[in-house]
């Protein structure tokens, strides 16, 4: 096997969960990477051959999903996804703190999920997928001060929308006789 589709078959889980991230959807995601790897190897001759095949992959994945955003003209981040598909972010367990840990976890996942696309993806890139902002300048083809202002946008709504949340208090359980 040659080295580009040895590098592509390696990079299917990351443009898997980075596309999971995205649609919130196991089978829409699957279609997303599906598409992404049909079209690398179609066009595998434009693939330069310098940097990384992971980040022509990212590109090719994100180019995708825009043009189904777009073609569509209804947001798929916004459908909630089945309970069924999501895998338990912490252990099931009936201690408090995991309780919290888990309430807090569903509260940061529903804030990524309505963010404007645009930041989304460059947190997604940067946070879960640990590129560097000069790698995800080079995948949303923007420049590397509009990265920055994206995620600190990003970033500041997700700590906006988490201290909401977080600084609800319960009211106390009156007990009646």
């Amino acid at each position: 096997m040659d080295e580009f589709l040895d590098q592509l078959t390696k990079s299917i889980p990351f443009l898997r969960r980075y596309a999971y991230a995205l649609v919130k959807d196991s089978s829409k995601a699957d279609d997303l990477v599906q598409d992404c790897l049909e079209r690398s190897l179609a066009k595998r001759d434009q693939w330069k051959g310098d940097g990384s095949l992971k980040s022509w992959l990212y590109r090719i994945l994100s180019n995708i999903h825009l043009n189904h955003y777009r073609q569509n003209q209804t947001n798929p981040l916004h459908f909630p996804a089945e309970l069924t598909e999501r895998t338990p972010l912490v252990p099931d367990t009936d201690t408090t703190s995991h309780q919290l840990s888990h309430l807090y976890l569903r509260d940061l996942d529903k804030g990524i999920t309505q963010l404007p696309d645009e930041q989304k993806q460059v947190l997604l890139l940067i946070a879960l997928e640990g590129l560097s902002y000069s790698e995800v300048s080079a995948i949303t083809q923007v420049p590397l001060g509009t990265v920055m202002s994206r995620l600190s946008r990003a970033r500041e709504t997700l700590r906006k929308s988490t201290a909401i949340s977080s600084s609800k208090k319960v009211p106390p359980i009156r007990r009646i006789k």
